[in-house]
C-alpha cells in the first residue's frame, strides 16, 4: 500500500513540474511574441574612383558569296584579337559575342508590286575589351580606331568590384538604422535594446552603382577622366524596443 501511495505521489509531483514548464513556455512566448519592437531602414554609400574602361568594337564584312564575307570577317577577328592581346589585354578581358550573319534583300518594282530578292550576305562580330590600366587608354583607343570595317563604342568607365568594401558599407547601414531608432525611440520615451533581425534592402540595387563622369573617347584618342561611381547599400533593422 505504502508503495503505491510513493507511485502515486511522483506522477503527481511530474504532473506538477509539467504544469509549471508549460506555465513558463507559454509565459516566455508571450513576452516575445508582444515583444515591443521597432523597424526602421539604415543607408550607406561610398565613392570609389573608376579603374577600368570597357570598349566595344563591331567588324563587319559584307559579300555577295556568304563563304567570303564569313571567311573574312574570322580573318578580321583573329587579327584583332591578336593585336589586342599583344597590346597587353589579358585574355580574360577579351570576350567575343553577338555573332550575326544575315542576307539583305533588295527590293523592286514589277508590275506595279514592290518584290525583293537577295543581295549580299552580312557577317559582324563584337569585340568586347577590358582596359585595366586607364593611363593607356590613349594608346589602345588608337588601336581600335584602326581596325577597318568597324565600329568603336566606349569607354564605359566603371568600379572593380572586387576592391569595393561591401562589408564596411553594411556596418556603416546598421548604424545609421539604429541612429534613426534612437531618436525615434526618444520621442516615444523608450530606448533602443538589440537587434532582432537584419535584412539587406534588395530593392534599393544592393549595390547601387551611379557613374558620375562618362567620358567619350574619339578616333584620336583622348585623355580619359576617370570619375567616380557611388556604392550603396541599405537595410531594414528590427531592434528591441524597451
Amino acid at each position: 500500500m505504502k508503495e503505491k501511495i510513493k507511485h502515486i505521489n511522483i506522477f503527481h509531483l511530474f504532473l506538477v513540474l509539467l504544469a509549471l514548464a508549460g506555465v513558463g513556455y507559454g509565459i516566455y512566448n508571450h513576452k516575445n511574441l508582444y515583444k515591443k519592437t521597432i523597424t526602421v531602414t539604415g543607408n550607406a554609400e561610398a565613392d570609389y574612383e573608376n579603374q577600368i574602361s570597357s570598349y566595344s568594337l563591331t567588324i563587319e564584312y559584307h559579300d555577295i558569296d556568304k563563304e567570303k564575307a564569313i571567311e573574312s570577317l574570322n580573318e578580321k577577328v583573329t587579327e584583332t584579337i591578336e593585336k589586342i592581346k599583344e597590346f597587353g589585354i589579358d585574355s580574360k578581358d577579351i570576350k567575343t559575342q553577338n555573332l550575326s550573319i544575315y542576307q539583305r534583300e533588295e527590293p523592286y518594282i514589277e508590275d506595279g508590286v514592290t518584290k525583293y530578292k537577295p543581295n549580299e550576305w552580312y557577317a559582324s562580330y563584337t569585340i568586347d575589351v577590358k582596359l585595366r590600366d586607364l593611363s593607356r587608354s590613349i594608346e589602345l583607343t588608337a588601336l581600335l580606331a584602326e581596325v577597318e570595317n568597324s565600329s568603336l563604342w566606349g569607354p564605359n568607365l566603371v568600379i572593380d568590384e572586387s576592391n569595393t568594401n561591401d562589408e564596411e558599407l553594411l556596418s556603416k547601414a546598421v548604424e545609421d538604422a539604429r541612429n534613426k531608432a534612437e531618436k525615434m525611440a526618444e520621442g516615444m520615451g523608450g530606448k533602443v535594446g538589440k537587434v532582432l533581425k537584419i535584412e539587406e534592402n534588395i530593392d534599393s540595387g544592393s549595390p547601387v552603382y551611379t557613374l558620375d563622369k562618362y567620358y567619350d573617347v574619339g578616333v584620336g584618342g583622348t585623355p580619359i577622366e576617370p570619375g567616380s561611381t557611388t556604392v550603396s547599400k541599405s537595410v531594414i533593422v528590427t531592434f528591441e524596443l524597451k
